[in-house]
């Protein structure tokens, strides 16, 4: 009976439609969220947008079984970003990097109590991710020294 309930997970992790995905699909900078703060992971990004920072942002409507291959196509392009939440612990990060190979650039925002992750909280950390990532990029028409 448990193997028969097990299979019936597999086919949800090719499901597209349990996640959303926002935003410019090469970016570098990404957001994922879900739950209460992903309106906060939204407006943050639409901020973001507004000055010209290149991101996008991945919301699973079903945590788990953890859809590797989506998340592995959205994280392709990903040097940098933050898996937001309102916990302690940070469990949909480290749920995430059981199973998929996160980014290292990819860090937790993850806060817990009455003082909620706010989109300028969100943005704050952006803007600094951006600035790191614009002074480590070589420009294209820049020769590469080996």
């Amino acid at each position: 009976m448990n193997e028969k309930r097990i299979r019936k997970f597999t086919p949800l992790k090719s499901r597209r439609d349990l996640v959303s995905i926002t935003g410019d699909r090469g970016a570098p900078l990404a957001l994922v969220s879900w739950g209460s703060v992903a309106g906060v992971a939204l407006e943050a990004a639409e901020l973001a947008r507004r000055e010209g920072i290149r991101l996008k942002v991945l919301i699973p409507r079903l945590l788990y079984p953890v859809s590797e291959e989506i998340y592995e196509d959205f994280f392709a392009s990903v040097r940098a970003g933050l898996v937001i939440e309102q916990s302690h612990q940070g469990q949909l990060y480290r749920l995430i990097r059981m199973y998929v190979d996160v980014p290292r650039g990819v860090q937790p925002l993850a806060r817990s109590g009455s003082n909620p992750i706010t989109p300028v909280d969100v943005l704050d950390r952006v803007r600094r991710m951006a600035g790191t990532l614009q002074r480590y990029t070589v420009p294209e028409s820049e020769p590469v020294l080996g």
